[in-house]
């Protein structure tokens, strides 16, 4: 969708505070909405198809895993590498490259047989992965001012949500209407996953369009923006809840579809719905992040709607039906995500613009290698027992969210209030 056509579609249906905050957002900034929302309708496709494609391929449990794990870790190293290109080479050459990393490694784990040669290539889809998490944040900060990012990030978080509710519903329905068509049960699996591939690298389009691409610092080398860094504390005190977090998420979260398929009989077309009906929920409710930021601040706000999904994340695996584990899901999800622009924020608040593609990085590469061995670990698991993982996931989840109540409590907004 070209961002000219996304600015006039998103604004009208924005609240009014919201649609006040839009006037401050840069061009560039809709431009990257428009990257976000395509990329997000084709993860959307993916995450309702494409475990279970490899489920009815052949494929164990542990092999989704392991697909997982290699995103992780193409995305670690991404994340790693990339912030002094930021300054070198500009974001908008490194959004176009990830665009096309996603798209043609979903489109290539389609073509290739074998499992090795997908799970290869899933390090490649995590470059893109990788390359996206690292800019999006801080780009985006340079985008709004300071009173505004946290409409920008909940923004940014509701169109990428809402377009995985687009993405999630064909990838439900097309596998369907597909075999209809004439098409076997893995060819309509395989057509949908291509489906979701173009989207992807389909987002370049608006990419190329990204007119101020360098964010306002020098360009230096790596050793030498390390040595200038001087955000080591926050650093380190994001680390600790985004790892314990993200373990425990890659316990269980990259094998909800095939939970549902497997353990509870839906159809991909249901599971398309309850993944649609769980992201339209997640969207909807963000909008609510910038009220409860202001009343309970920035970490109270994480905390708080973290440990509210717990009771409703330990009941998934102890659901009997369909309908019971789908509200349960819906909850959880709606819970434990609303906050995350409020966390964009608190990850960013009061850093050095310089230090900021730095802090992110590195963020994202404890995120990356903790989900790696949290979905390795995962899918050897899901071998033994549906039920479990979760558990495990929820234990993570309250330390992670007890931790960023004890080490980040002292972060404050930076010039939140103010007139539009």
């Amino acid at each position: 969708m070209p961002w000219s056509i996304l600015k006039r579609l998103v604004k009208p249906l924005l609240p009014r505070d919201y649609r006040a905050a839009a006037r401050s957002f840069t061009s560039d900034a809709w431009r990257y909405l428009g990257v976000a929302a395509m990329q997000n309708a084709g993860f959307g496709i993916l995450g309702t198809v494409f475990a279970i494609y490899l489920k009815s391929a052949g494929l164990s449990e542990a092999v989704v895993g392991d697909v997982e794990g290699a995103l992780a870790i193409g995305s670690a190293i991404t994340c790693l590498a990339l912030p002094p290109l930021v300054t070198r080479v500009g974001y908008r050459p490194l959004i176009i490259v990830a665009a096309l990393a996603l798209g043609l490694s979903r489109l290539g784990q389609v073509i290739v047989p074998g499992a090795m040669a997908i799970v290869a290539l899933g390090l490649l889809y995590g470059v893109g992965e990788g390359s996206m998490q690292t800019i999006s944040t801080a780009f985006l900060a340079g985008n709004a001012p300071a009173r505004a990012r946290t409409h920008l990030f909940t923004v940014d978080y509701t169109l990428r949500v809402g377009s995985m509710f687009v993405g999630a519903l064909m990838g439900g329905f097309l596998p369907d209407l597909l075999g209809k068509g004439g098409l076997g049960e893995l060819p309509a699996y395989r057509a949908t996953i291509a489906i979701g591939a173009l989207f992807m690298a389909g987002s370049l389009v608006p990419a190329l369009h990204i007119e101020h691409s360098r964010p306002a610092v020098h360009a230096v080398s790596y050793l030498a923006s390390i040595r200038a860094f001087t955000s080591w504390g926050r650093l380190g005190r994001l680390l600790v809840p985004e790892t314990l977090i993200s373990f425990g998420a890659g316990l269980s979260m990259p094998f909800v579809a095939l939970f549902l398929n497997h353990r509870l009989g839906a159809s991909v077309n249901q599971v398309g719905m309850i993944q649609a009906a769980s992201s339209i929920g997640m969207a909807a409710a963000a909008f609510g992040a910038p009220f409860l930021a202001r009343r309970l601040g920035l970490v109270g706000a994480v905390v708080t709607t973290e440990l509210l999904s717990l009771p409703f994340l330990v009941l998934v695996p102890l659901a009997t039906g369909l309908p019971v584990a789908a509200a349960l899901l819906l909850v959880r999800g709606i819970l434990m995500n609303m906050s995350w622009p409020v966390y964009n924020q608190l990850a960013i608040e009061g850093v050095a613009s310089a230090d900021r593609p730095l802090v992110v990085g590195w963020v994202r590469f404890g995120w990356s290698i903790a989900w790696f061995g949290g979905s390795v670990i995962g899918g050897r698991l899901m071998m033994l027992s549906y039920t479990l993982p979760w558990y495990l996931t929820a234990a993570f989840y309250a330390t992670g969210a007890l931790s960023t109540f004890f080490l980040l409590r002292g972060v404050h907004t930076e010039a939140s209030s103010g007139q539009w």
